[in-house]
């Protein structure tokens, strides 16, 4: 069922009510051969810090990152 799905780039925080569902998900997906990269920052809430802090901006490298090696862009 997950084969064939696009790269994804799941991120979460230690905060985060959905920390659980967020881990397993690209485990799934590299199981099922589907490029994935999982980001856990400390402390983070679900929906991030407000785009203000430094881990807003290492996370916002790391989806340009990804975004290019996966997607072109």
């Amino acid at each position: 069922m997950l084969r064939g799905f696009p790269p994804t780039f799941p991120q979460t925080g230690t905060r985060d009510l959905f920390l659980s569902n967020t881990v397993r998900m690209p485990r799934a997906l590299l199981a099922a051969g589907v490029p994935a990269e999982l980001h856990v920052f400390e402390a983070m809430p679900h929906g991030g810090f407000g785009g203000q802090t430094p881990e807003d901006h290492e996370l916002r490298e790391a989806a340009r990152a990804f975004e290019r090696r996966h997607l072109g862009t």
